[in-house]
């Protein structure tokens, strides 16, 4: 899957939720800001682990058109990208990984990016989603995969379970 699927912007049903793939893209690094309650900018970068890794972003939109309410717990095992040689990659815990950053010289360099993850406590402790029905959720989940690699699959197991082949 180089990106662009006919799989993408397409609703898949699972028993509970509905998810959809908007986008995908790989990049060396992430680059985001974000403001804080008192509006100061805060700026961060995530990079892969190793040098011949990449970051694949994943844009999903996650919705409940079934239950009354779904509890949708976003951490590492939410969900799974498969290659053909039948590996698996799972999302990477973003608030492990980041690291604060100086501003950068070209502000064209960061985005502005709402993560699909948990919410998390300063404490450590985190929360999943309830989503009622009729609501959905839209962010970014962040993966790490050896560069190049072509993917088959994404199996969604937050709060329902289903595959989207590419």
């Amino acid at each position: 899957c180089s990106g662009t699927s006919s799989a993408f912007n397409q609703f898949y049903q699972g028993r509970t939720l509905v998810v959809s793939v908007v986008t995908m893209e790989r990049v060396p690094e992430l680059r985001y800001r974000t403001v804080d309650l008192q509006q100061k900018v805060h700026h961060y970068r995530i990079t892969p682990s190793e040098e011949d890794m990449e970051l694949v972003l994943m844009r999903l939109k996650v919705q409940n058109h079934t239950a009354t309410s779904a509890i949708v717990n976003i951490d590492e095992q939410a969900a799974e990208l498969r290659d053909f040689l039948g590996n698996g990659y799972f999302p990477i815990n973003i608030n492990e990984r980041v690291q604060e950053v100086d501003a950068p010289e070209n502000p064209a360099e960061e985005r502005m990016i709402v993560f699909l993850w948990n919410r998390t406590f300063e404490d450590g402790t985190s929360k999943a989603f309830e989503l009622q029905r009729g609501y959905g959720i839209d962010g970014w989940m962040v993966f790490e995969a050896p560069k190049d690699t072509e993917f088959r699959e994404l199996r969604w197991r937050a709060g329902d379970s289903l595959s989207i082949e590419f």
